[in-house]
């Protein structure tokens, strides 16, 4: 075995684990915000306060909704990059194991209809990444209409 192409194949790993954890981070970081704005519009449509009269039970909730859906809305190209980034890792790893024998040891696709099986899974492993901000976005348009459903009963 070249030490090279092992040294080359560690690097492309790094690299896929790197843009792995920014995918994952950028996931948590749209998690959390959506949690917390989704309890922060909970209490503002439950929370109706005589003090602040109509116009803020309507208010608040929506400016709630905005930001939510701008936050998900920023985080998916992001999130898309870092896939596109991976993918554009993964290939050059499996362009590594095809010219190097050497490195089939260190492979869980040694054949190509394996290689097409990881492929597929790891696309479909990859649908809540792909998913989770136009869910998120779709959630917040039906929030933002809630208080004035409520307002007009």
């Amino acid at each position: 075995m070249n030490p090279a192409d092992h040294h080359l194949l560690a690097f492309y790993r790094s690299e896929i684990r790197f843009e792995s954890e920014v995918v994952n981070g950028r996931l948590q970081a749209l998690l959390g915000s959506q949690s917390f704005l989704v309890i922060a519009y909970a209490t503002a449509v439950t929370g109706s306060n005589n003090h602040w009269g109509s116009a803020m039970v309507l208010l608040i909730p929506v400016l709630f909704s905005l930001l939510g859906l701008v936050l998900a809305l920023m985080a998916w190209p992001g999130i898309r990059a870092a896939y596109a980034a991976i993918a554009k890792w993964e290939t050059k790893e499996r362009a590594l194991h095809d010219q190097c024998a050497s490195l089939a040891n260190f492979t869980l696709a040694a054949t190509e209809n394996d290689s097409i099986d990881m492929t597929r899974r790891s696309q479909e492993g990859a649908l809540f990444a792909h998913r989770a901000p136009i869910v998120f976005v779709i959630a917040w348009i039906v929030f933002a209409i809630i208080p004035f459903c409520l307002w007009l009963e």
